[in-house]
């Protein structure tokens, strides 16, 4: 399988970096629309797949933490993608669990990503 390209992540981010990284323990996958609030105002809404506009797929962590991955609108073929992204990260994150970091290598990859050169400043 190709690498699909996650639009969530950074520039030249993998699953592999992001499952080692976060310790990601699982994942989770949400199916939503947008509904207005008013004239100006839209919100976000967790629905059922067949009624969802788009789906989002986050890793989570360790410290009950989401991290999102790749958003994509819902049609058949973006659900084949969805679960293509979803099997990659399954397999990162059981092969993060084979090598976890250990406190210094996740404090040095946590410090470098808040210093990234594709943060805003």
């Amino acid at each position: 399988m190709t690498n699909p390209s996650l639009n969530c992540l950074s520039e030249g981010e993998t699953l592999d970096d992001l499952a080692r990284r976060e310790c990601a323990i699982g994942f989770d996958l949400r199916f939503c629309r947008s509904v207005a609030v008013s004239e100006r105002d839209w919100e976000t809404i967790t629905f059922n797949p067949t009624e969802a506009e788009f789906a989002t797929l986050y890793a989570l962590t360790d410290l009950g933490e989401a991290s999102a991955i790749h958003d994509i609108q819902l049609s058949s073929a973006e659900a084949a993608e969805m679960a293509a992204v979803a099997r990659a990260l399954f397999v990162a994150i059981v092969n993060a669990r084979r090598a976890p970091p250990d406190a210094a290598q996740r404090h040095e990859a946590e410090q470098a990503a808040l210093i990234s050169p594709n943060q805003i400043a």
